[in-house]
Order: structure tokens, then C-alpha cells, then sequence
């Protein structure tokens, strides 16, 4: 059986869209603001998120190959066993998808997602590839005792060898980290079930980011994108920022942290 072949696969991936997850990101003091007004009292997972770029191949400041390329790795840790490795492309050109990914979703630790991202008026094809490592794997990944091309899968690595628009070379990349995470999963704010995610660097309330998400089916997006935005609006919640540039936030101030 091919590594492409597994449970729920598709018999044509050509028009495959999995779903739209629509993104509202508050930062700094607007973050705090919103974490306030929305986010649970108690509860929420609290996990532990690194990045991997490539700066030894940076030629300018404030240049990150692999992000500029469009591609993010990811480790997540957990505060249990759980742990996971991500590629994401974003934006994604769908014409870099072979049939082989456009069919697959999953199999063994393995998982593929291909969804659009929104936020506000900006909308691009995100494509991930997640795998379930464990937690160990993870901090070892982080603290440099074990290769990172050991903890992402084979399908991962030949997902970036096939799709990607960067060679990744994983024995030259940095880890960066951690960036400290909390996510709160099923928040009600009126009609809308939604996730929540606030992620902070050190105790620097002006690098703290809230981002709240709801992922949907793709007909009819455009109107549950318009109702919670004017939810949020009518709280008096400004989002400020827009898909994407989250991360190249956290990753810049990672690097100025010397990682």
C-alpha cells in the first residue's frame, strides 16, 4: 500500500477543500483586552510551541528563508505525553500538490489538512501535515539531543522534498523557543462555538497575541466571518492584526531574543 494510501482517503483530491478556518487576531494590550472579555475563567491546554528556521541562510535582516518561502515547522509539547510535529504550507499553491496529497488524511500518526485561512479580507490556501511524536520527542528536538529529521515523519519529509518551494535541510536549522500557548476549545460567544489560542513570550504584555478561530464549511463562510466579526466589533474588540503575520511577529522577536 503506497504512504499516500490510508483511512479516508479520497478517490479525487482535485477539488478537495477541507474546510475555511476564519482567524480574528488581537496583539499586545488588545490582546490582554480580548483574552479579558472572551477567554474562560479556568481550564485550557497549555502547551509549549517551537519554530524551526533556516537563519544561517539569511543574507539580509530580518530575512527568514523558510517563513519567506511560505513554509512553517512547528513542534508542539504538551503538559501531558502528547506531542507533534507540523509542516504547514502557507500560502500554498495547490499546483505543488501532487494527487498522492490531495488524496491522503490519514494514516498511522499522520495527518493532512487542506483548508483556507481568513482573516479580514485576506484569504490563502494553507496546507498541513501533522504528526503525533510525543512529547519526549519534542523536548529532545529542542534541547538539540535528537535530530530534527527524526522527529518528523517520513511522509512529512517527503511532503517538503515533493511540495515545498525551499530545500528544508533539517541538520541546519535553528530551533526557536518556546513560545508559551494557551488554547481554549469550545468558547460560546452568542451563536458562534469558537477556539481560542493566546500565545505570550516571557512576561512582555506587548508580546501577547489572542487569536480566535472557527473553522466551517466552506458555503456560507463568508457570512459566519461577517457575524463574528461584528460580534467581536461589538464588544469593542479592534482586531489588529492579520493571517500570517502573527507569526512573523513571534519568529522576529525570537530572533532578537537570540531564539
Amino acid at each position: 500500500m503506497p504512504a499516500s494510501v490510508g483511512r479516508g482517503d479520497l478517490t479525487s483530491g482535485s477539488d478537495r477543500l477541507d474546510s475555511v478556518e476564519i482567524k480574528v487576531t488581537f496583539s499586545g494590550a488588545g490582546a490582554a483586552a480580548a483574552t479579558w472579555a472572551l477567554a474562560p475563567d479556568t481550564g485550557g491546554a497549555r502547551r509549549r510551541v517551537y519554530f524551526c528556521e533556516a537563519l544561517a541562510r539569511s543574507t539580509a535582516p530580518g530575512q527568514l528563508p523558510l517563513l519567506d518561502a511560505g513554509l512553517i515547522l512547528r513542534l508542539r509539547a504538551g503538559s501531558g505525553r502528547g506531542g507533534a510535529a507540523t509542516a504547514e504550507l502557507r500560502p500554498c499553491r495547490r499546483s505543488r500538490l501532487s494527487e498522492r496529497w490531495l488524496r491522503f488524511r490519514e494514516r498511522g500518526p499522520d495527518s493532512f489538512h487542506l483548508a483556507d485561512a481568513w482573516a479580514g479580507d485576506r484569504r490563502v490556501l494553507s496546507a498541513t501535515l501533522v504528526s503525533d511524536c510525543g512529547r519526549t520527542a519534542v523536548e529532545a528536538a529542542a534541547t538539540g539531543t535528537k535530530p530534527l529529521e527524526l522527529v518528523f515523519s517520513d511522509r512529512q519529509r517527503a511532503f517538503l522534498t515533493e511540495c515545498a518551494d525551499i530545500d528544508v535541510g533539517f541538520g541546519s536549522l535553528d530551533v526557536l523557543g518556546p513560545v508559551h500557548l494557551v488554547r481554549w476549545r469550545g468558547v460560546r460567544l452568542d451563536h458562534h462555538e469558537v477556539t481560542l489560542e493566546r500565545w505570550t513570550l516571557g512576561g512582555d504584555q506587548s508580546l501577547e497575541w489572542l487569536e480566535v478561530s472557527k473553522r466551517v464549511a466552506p458555503e456560507g463562510a463568508e457570512v459566519v466571518q461577517a457575524s463574528l466579526t461584528a460580534l467581536l466589533k461589538g464588544k469593542g474588540l479592534e482586531p489588529d492584526l492579520g493571517s500570517g503575520i502573527r507569526v512573523r511577529r513571534v519568529l522576529e522577536e525570537l530572533v532578537a531574543k537570540g531564539g
